[in-house]
């Protein structure tokens, strides 16, 4: 009896260490590679048993052999001896060094073959009522996203240098979140539209236009309820390409929109059914030379417009205060503003220049 206590005690003490734990992480990677059939590695592990978690150059590969997804490094709190407790609350996450990307040439994506894996021959309801999120913090430093659909003709590419987020409370269970803070540093989305892989048979129809329907959630079939307090824009760029055959406007070209030097702050954004509201203060550039030196007001987005109320829009030479509107039929609309985009305002005291 004394032998077998020791010996656990032995396996207890050496699972603990960093050797045994980056061994047993090897052995997994290996055999999830060769059933996968591509590589999975992970160049170190450290976890601190049984509250905390660090994996150190984490690698997914395609069927293609190319990069699929890349960690620099990932971090994760869980709460002490999560395994013998009813609720498991993971309260941090850190991802440092962070790559993924999505592609697909024809109507299979680069990722399927996880999905087909991971996925399941009996679906099973799951219980979630074990699933505690007491997510309290996420920290992001130089994350990259790349989509490549060449089936569609959409090219999608995210990037940012420092993602914090504090939370107040996310219960998954009830459809809540409340976030105290959010600050986005250096973030950049592009997005390129030009011919797919697709064929035109394929192509969805034109849909018949929605009518305004309260009763009916578009955006937020689920329900949830949604409030931060306060999100943090430094130094952002936001670029539109669409293929035309033809160059590119010296002026304003709304095929090809790109806006720097986006900052700003956006407080007590709140989702209530399919309605998106909060107070922003806004400042940008645009390819074009035109300058964006302030664009304050009460905004509301949902599925059918965007509305700004107090408004008080900025450039060097001009001003517009009071309220103004883009109804649409979907947000999809709009990609071509100029044509699909219903205009409205309501202008008091409006300077307008025409150097701007």
């Amino acid at each position: 009896m004394l032998v077998l206590i020791l010996l656990i005690l032995v396996a207890w003490l050496s699972i603990q260490t960093t050797p045994v734990q980056n061994w047993l992480v090897r052995q997994v990677t290996h055999s999830l590679s060769k059933s996968l059939g591509t590589e999975v590695s992970v160049k170190h592990v450290d976890f601190t048993l049984f509250n905390k978690m660090l994996l150190e150059g984490t690698l997914v590969k395609d069927l293609n052999k190319d990069t699929l997804l890349y960690a620099g490094t990932v971090k994760v709190n869980i709460n002490d001896w999560f395994f013998l407790k009813d609720n498991i609350s993971l309260s941090y996450i850190g991802l440092e060094d962070a790559t993924i990307n999505l592609s697909r040439s024809d109507s299979t994506w680069n990722y399927k073959f996880l999905i087909d894996f991971f996925a399941s021959p009996s679906p099973k309801q799951k219980d979630t009522s074990s699933i505690d999120l007491a997510l309290k913090k996420v920290e992001f430093s130089n994350i990259r996203f790349l989509q490549k659909d060449g089936w569609r003709g959409e090219d999608m590419f995210f990037s940012i240098a420092k993602f914090n987020l504090e939370a107040n409370k996310i219960d998954l269970r009830n459809k809540l979140i409340d976030v105290r803070n959010i600050n986005l540093d250096q973030p950049v989305f592009t997005i390129s539209n030009y011919d797919g892989n697709r064929p035109d048979s394929l192509r969805p129809k034109n849909a018949a236009k929605m009518e305004p329907d309260s009763t009916r959630l578009r955006w937020n079939p689920a329900g949830w309820d949604m409030n931060v307090t306060r999100v943090t824009i430094t130094n952002g760029d936001f670029k539109s390409d669409r293929d035309v055959d033809r160059e590119i406007y010296t002026y304003f070209d709304p095929s090809h929109i790109d806006f720097s030097h986006i900052n700003g702050k956006f407080d007590n954004i709140r989702l209530i059914k399919d309605s998106i509201t909060a107070k922003i203060d806004l400042s940008t550039r645009e390819r074009s030379g035109f300058e964006l030196k302030k664009l304050a007001a009460n905004m509301k987005m949902h599925p059918e417009g965007m509305e700004f109320y107090d408004l008080d829009l900025r450039t060097p030479n001009s001003r517009l205060q009071n309220f103004y509107a883009m109804r649409y039929d979907s947000f999809d609309d709009m990609q071509d503003y100029v044509t699909s985009v219903r205009m409205e305002g309501n202008f008091r005291d409006a300077v307008i220049h025409s150097d701007d």
